[in-house]
C-alpha cells in the first residue's frame, strides 16, 4: 500500500474523527473508504455524462465507473434520464418486423 498525503481543513480532520469514532474505524481506515465511495460516485457521474453525449451505452458506462448496468440504470432513473434510447424510426421499424412475424 502506497502512501498519499493531502492538505484538509482542521474542520474536515474534526469530522472525519467524529465520524470515525463513531463507527469505530481509525482515521485511516475512514479516509480510504471515504475516497474509494468519491472515486466511485465521480466515476459513475463522468460515466453517465458520457451516456449523456451518446459517448457511451448504458452497459459501456457501468463498465467504465465499474458498477453494475442495474446500478447505472437506477442512477439515471434518479436523474430523469431514460437508461435506454430508440429512435421513433427504430420503433416503427421494429413494429412492422413484429407485424411480419405475427402474419406469419
Amino acid at each position: 500500500m502506497k502512501n498519499l498525503q493531502v492538505r484538509v481543513e482542521d474542520e474536515e480532520i474534526e469530522d472525519l474523527d467524529e465520524l470515525a469514532e463513531e463507527l469505530r474505524l481509525s482515521r485511516s481506515e475512514l479516509a480510504r473508504s471515504a475516497l474509494r465511495e468519491g472515486v466511485r460516485r465521480m466515476r459513475m457521474e463522468k460515466a453517465l455524462a458520457r451516456y449523456l453525449n451518446l459517448e457511451f451505452t448504458l452497459s459501456r458506462a457501468a463498465r467504465y465507473a465499474g458498477v453494475p448496468i442495474r446500478e447505472m440504470a437506477d442512477l439515471a432513473a434518479a436523474k430523469g434520464i431514460p437508461s435506454f434510447r430508440i429512435s421513433l424510426d427504430d420503433l416503427r421499424r421494429d413494429r412492422e418486423k413484429a407485424r411480419t412475424w405475427v402474419k406469419g
